[in-house]
């Protein structure tokens, strides 16, 4: 996982805004029949919804920053547990493999996942390795399986068996232990499903989002109404303002 720091946050903040400035001053100036008139209008538009967006993104990006910072070194313990845990619960599986597959490179994180590689298994085993890591699931976040493509296409392939196996047991356990089951060539990804926020955690998203949002999306749909019907766009821009913040104050964290 990239590492984003302060600076990124501010660049990218400036790059959505610029975007959102543009697009919004065409969107206007294309409302308003593209009339000369209508062109200092419409870059007051547009610049009025790229800052508010650039606002309301470089709020969300410093304070996951900030989360990260604060949040680092408990993260790095709680991974390297879950490795220990994953191991542990699997060690029997070079034994029964006479060792042909090695606990120690087969479970391992790549690229800051936890990786469950099992090349060297047979279905049954896989079936089983899976029940069992379900049933560890309450001291796992997001896990990634490589179970092969479930065919032959070298002699180093796996077996073809362990993929549906696999996904038959997932089908029936992951969503009672909070997984998200996603399917890639070669992988099956354990997502959590996510922590949903409590009441004080969407009354403070709500309030520190309502103001920009609601500014931003009244002022844009106005400008869009055109003179005659300024005040019915202001009102809709304030209630879909409203409502958008509502949905980002409802947001689940997946950082597990």
């Amino acid at each position: 996982m990239v590492e984003v720091r302060v600076r990124d946050a501010f660049a990218i903040s400036v790059v959505i805004g610029l975007m959102v400035t543009v697009m919004g001053s065409m969107m206007a100036f294309f409302a308003t029949g593209m009339d000369e008139d209508g062109i200092m209008p419409s870059l007051r538009t547009g610049f009025v919804l790229g800052l508010g967006v650039s606002t309301v993104v470089l709020i969300f990006a410093l304070a996951r920053v900030r989360n990260h910072a604060v949040k680092g070194q408990a993260r790095e313990v709680a991974r390297a547990a879950e490795v220990a845990a994953l191991r542990e619960e699997m060690s029997h599986l070079s034994d029964e493999t006479d060792g042909a597959w090695d606990v120690g490179g087969r479970i391992r994180r790549e690229r800051g996942v936890l990786t469950f590689d099992m090349h060297g298994l047979d279905a049954p085993m896989a079936a089983d390795a899976t029940e069992k890591l379900l049933g560890i699931r309450g001291r796992l976040q997001r896990v990634r399986i490589v179970t092969g493509r479930g065919e032959i296409l070298h002699e180093k392939s796996a077996d073809p068996g362990i993929r549906p196996a696999v996904l038959q047991r997932l089908r029936i356990g992951a969503e009672e232990v909070d997984w998200q089951v996603l399917e890639k060539a070669g992988s099956i990804t354990l997502r959590p499903m996510g922590v949903a926020p409590t009441n004080v955690q969407r009354a403070r998203r709500f309030a520190i989002f309502v103001v920009p949002m609601c500014t931003v999306m009244g002022f844009t749909f106005r400008d869009l109404a055109g003179s005659n019907l300024e005040e019915q766009g202001l009102a809709f821009g304030i209630v879909a303002g409203v409502l958008l913040t509502a949905l980002l104050s409802s947001y689940r964290d997946r950082s597990g």
